[in-house]
């Protein structure tokens, strides 16, 4: 045991010293924070005002086509003459044509634009408007019926509660759903990122012969688990790096711009009013706000024993995964092939993500409980059937076989350590 420790011990310093790793630890937390704070920026950034000429002909449009903050609409009599407008005054940004026909519903409108196409965004609010006024127009003229009366249906939502009849808790299925993908895409990130790196470490030592006098005074089996065990601290620690200066850095950015993130909070909370359809009855209130959605879902989730599982599924299937990459990387010679092969190697837990589908469909299902319960598919099945919830047999006995699994791999991981590195013992 003193030889395993001081192993590890020496696989962690030795990380712990090289520039790459305290590099990535920086790094990654502040692209975290930037992308996180990135649409704030952009959202609180607007451009320049957009002028829209407008030559309706058929009478629908023109007055009634809404300027906002973003884009002004000015009628204009003729074609001719707003294309010339445009020609003149690099101030419009576009002329928008409702050409008249024979029939009484308008079926194309034109936006015509002098150079640079107008933007997604602009495109999308005008043919908004448009469609809503044609629909105001048809309700009114040919159904003779108030758009407000067909806006009060349109918006009618009853929201379908699922609870458990004795506890009579919300079971938030899509908020689950979201969770468990993200739970276990992240588990399968992290166990190829940490378990290349136990391979890259073998390769190095095998190249500059360290292994040779490693494993002259201590067994094989012994250097297995001192290594993949040493790397496995080090991805502790560098993942709790990473959340705590992530955190830092959010925080950061926040305290250097109050006014702009308060600003963002208050569009959010103005946008989550407008969208209650305050035309439509109290009965029949707008959909429910999809953030206070996911906050209630979030709530109901036990996210310490979500953390928890993770960390446990994390560590058992990294050193399964990564005796195994070690192997490889004693038996193979080129880095090109060794990436190959562990590629290869992770493919139980790709194929795990494949059937993610099927597994939020019936988190309890046959097939969900044997990719849980099989070593190689364990960690990610666990991650996608906790925030559903996992009988506490099926997790206890899903961590001994990994546990089981990972000291069998380590044995003859060593035996390829010796036969390969060593090969006149």
């Amino acid at each position: 045991m003193k030889k395993v420790l001081t192993i590890l011990a020496r696989e962690y310093r030795m990380r712990l010293r090289r520039p790459s790793f305290w590099v990535l630890t920086v790094l990654v937390p502040v692209a975290l924070a930037l992308l996180y704070a990135l649409p704030v920026f952009t959202a609180n950034h607007r451009a320049e005002r957009a002028l829209v000429l407008v030559v309706d002909q058929t009478g629908l449009f023109a007055n009634g086509l809404q300027s906002t903050l973003e884009v002004g609409f000015k009628p204009m009599p003729s074609l001719d003459f707003a294309q010339r407008k445009m020609q003149e005054d690099k101030q419009v940004s576009a002329v928008l044509f409702i050409p008249m026909r024979e029939t009484t519903i308008p079926h194309d409108a034109f936006l015509y634009h002098r150079g640079k196409s107008p933007s997604v965004e602009l495109q999308s609010m005008i043919d908004g408007q448009l469609q809503t006024l044609l629909r105001n127009a048809l309700l009114e003229d040919v159904y003779n019926l108030e758009p407000s009366v067909y806006h009060s249906i349109e918006t009618t939502h009853i929201r379908l509660r699922t609870q458990d009849a004795a506890t009579g808790r919300e079971s938030f299925a899509q908020v689950k759903s979201a969770v468990a993908v993200a739970l276990a895409v992240l588990m399968v990130v992290a166990l190829l990122l940490f378990g290349v790196q136990v391979m890259r470490s073998v390769q190095e030592e095998r190249q500059n012969r360290v292994a040779e006098i490693i494993v002259s005074s201590v067994r094989p089996v012994e250097l297995m688990v001192g290594k993949v065990t040493g790397v496995a601290f080090v991805a502790l620690t560098q993942l709790a790096l990473w959340v705590l200066l992530t955190a830092a850095a959010i925080g950061g950015i926040q305290a250097a711009n109050p006014t702009l993130f308060a600003q963002a909070r208050q569009q959010q909370a103005m946008h989550s009013l407008a969208t209650k359809g305050a035309e439509a009855t109290a009965q029949y209130a707008a959909p429910v706000n999809l953030v206070d959605e996911a906050v209630q879902g979030l709530t109901a989730i036990d996210l310490p024993l979500v953390a928890g599982m993770f960390l446990l599924f994390f560590l058992l299937g990294y050193l399964l995964y990564g005796a195994m990459l070690a192997a490889l990387a004693a038996r193979l010679d080129s880095d090109a092939d060794a990436l190959q092969w562990a590629l290869l190697t992770g493919l139980p837990l790709l194929a795990v993500l494949a059937l993610l589908p099927v597994l939020l469909r019936a988190a309890d299902g046959t097939l969900a409980v044997v990719l849980g319960l099989v070593p190689f598919t364990a960690p990610v099945a666990m991650m996608a059937r906790i925030p559903f919830g996992v009988p506490v047999w099926q997790v206890v006995v899903s961590a001994v076989i990994l546990l089981v699994t990972f000291a069998a791999v380590a044995v003859l991981a060593s035996r390829v350590y010796r036969r390969n590195i060593l090969p006149r013992q």
